[in-house]
């Protein structure tokens, strides 16, 4: 049986801070949509396990341990289990989160 999720329809921000929304969850694989408006960021966090960034629109900085880089629409960035991890979006961004155990 196939499940399609239309990601375009969920398009909520708030001004109180970053939303996630689970989109998925398939027993071992989770996935989650990230939205932070302009100026918000995911505060540095550590994952016991793979999570895969998907970002959909917007423009930003992703930090891991000591680097950082620059997204934009159509990055995908890899982060290994146990990596520190934060994002600042400079523009309204939403992010395809993929946890893998």
């Amino acid at each position: 049986m196939m499940l399609m999720i239309e990601t375009n329809s969920k398009r909520e921000f708030s001004r109180s801070g970053a939303l996630s929304m689970p989109l998925l969850d398939a027993g071992k694989a989770r996935t989650l949509l990230l939205s932070l408006d302009a100026g918000q960021a995911v505060a540095p966090c550590q994952m016991p396990f793979l999570v895969l960034y998907y970002f959909i629109e917007g423009q930003g900085q992703i930090r891991i341990g000591d680097e950082q880089a620059e997204f934009q629409p159509g990055s995908l960035v890899a982060v290994p289990a146990g990596a520190v991890r934060s994002i600042s979006a400079s523009h309204q961004t939403r992010v395809l989160a993929v946890q893998i155990p």
